[in-house]
């Protein structure tokens, strides 16, 4: 009698989801034997690799947004997504189709020998960008920059933008540190574009040679674009250098500094996510809210110094006292949230639908972590390809 066998098909998306259990893994080696079994996809085109503490997506956009306005064919990789994972993975702006980015996840699931979640999608982006035919890449660093498996693209050229004190237990303990991991996506013969900080300038070019920016104080968005131009020059995008003012104007960047109506109420929506990246944020906000009532959606993800992350926060709601504030709980990150009720201020709503139905106020301000304001947009229904496409 024979015994029959049971045949346990694995579809894309769950093996791709099922890498997550595999956690963080710092280091080329694996990534360098899947692309070489992959016939070396990376190669097909060269890339603009951009690396920072705050802004390195905002800058992907610009850098992307202003090729893209002057006639390139670019393929975009950033992380994490808002919405859907496609987002990681853009053509001219537009997030990868579901059947295109299965293809390619179907490749990996043959030669997985262990790769992370995050070295996944980075794989499936050199597959698709290749298939496409790409002109250029815009590739931003998931974590770090010296370990991180896109060191693995062809670069051009390399940006650092704003460096801030994070995940400290694994890129060093100063600021000098930090920037020194960073700054190593770059090796001696790829040109390095920075953000000029004096605390960096002698530690960073005792390894490289570096093109210093000074950014006047603006917000992230112009910090941003500031950067992606000199970057763009570095790299003879003239055309695209000078469609960078047109691209801050036309670009769509969900979840940063992103404000919309739905009906009669406005929403701002920002990723906010370390100290000084809300300190920045709170900036912007004040101008918006003083005279103007506002209602305040806050979570985040595990915090360094939670009472450090918070504190703008908490001093411009003493200066202009919101209408509402609830705090949730971001759903999908890579960590589990931090408790809402363990958050020091506004009533606590775990679930971020709820906290969205329940919230007073026509002006709604949500912060604290990139996966919240996924979580809200969904809810919203603000996630089709056109609300994600970067133009």
């Amino acid at each position: 009698m024979e015994i029959p066998i049971a045949i346990i098909i694995i579809m894309p998306r769950d093996w791709l989801e099922g890498l997550r259990a595999r956690g963080m893994s710092l280091g080329l080696d694996l990534t360098y034997r899947a692309l070489e079994r992959l016939g070396n996809p990376q190669k097909a085109s060269k890339a603009i690799h951009v690396a920072g503490s705050n802004g390195k997506g905002t800058t992907c956009a610009i850098l992307s947004a202003a090729l893209i306005l002057s006639g390139q064919k670019v393929g975009t990789f950033t992380s994490p997504h808002v919405s859907r994972i496609e987002e990681r993975i853009r053509i001219n702006g537009v997030p990868v189709s579901s059947s295109v980015l299965d293809d390619a996840l179907f490749q990996l699931m043959e030669i997985d020998e262990g790769m992370t979640f995050f070295e996944a999608t980075w794989l499936a982006a050199c597959i698709v960008f290749e298939r496409m035919e790409v002109d250029i890449m815009v590739v931003e660093v998931g974590l770090g920059g010296r370990l991180d498996a896109t060191r693995t693209c062809d670069a051009m050229s390399c940006l650092v933008t704003s460096i801030s004190l994070e995940h400290r237990e694994i890129l060093g303990e100063t600021i000098q540190e930090i920037a020194l991991e960073k700054a190593a996506i770059a090796s001696q013969s790829i040109p390095l574009v920075m953000k000029y900080d004096s605390l960096l300038v002698d530690e960073v070019e005792k390894y490289h040679q570096v093109q210093w920016v000074s950014v006047p104080n603006v917000d992230f968005t112009n910090e941003a674009a500031i950067l992606a131009k000199a970057a763009l020059l570095k790299c003879g995008f003239d055309e695209a250098a000078s469609a960078v003012e047109e691209s801050l104007k036309k670009l769509n960047w969900p979840g940063r500094m992103q404000n919309f109506f739905i009906d009669d109420i406005e929403f701002l929506l920002d990723a906010a996510h370390n100290p000084s990246g809300m300190i920045r944020f709170v900036e912007v906000l004040e101008t918006l809210i003083q005279n103007k009532p506002w209602s305040l959606i806050f979570g985040s993800s595990p915090q360094h110094d939670l009472e450090e992350f918070i504190q703008p926060l908490v001093e411009i709601m003493a200066k202009y006292p919101p209408t509402d504030v609830v705090c949730t709980e971001p759903q999908g990150g890579r960590y589990p949230a931090i408790e809402a009720s363990l958050i020091p201020f506004g009533r606590s709503i775990p679930s971020p639908r709820n906290a969205l139905n329940q919230i007073k106020g026509n002006f709604i301000v949500s912060c604290g972590s990139l996966y919240l304001q996924g979580n809200l947009l969904k809810i919203l229904g603000k996630d089709s390809d056109e609300d994600l496409s970067l133009l």
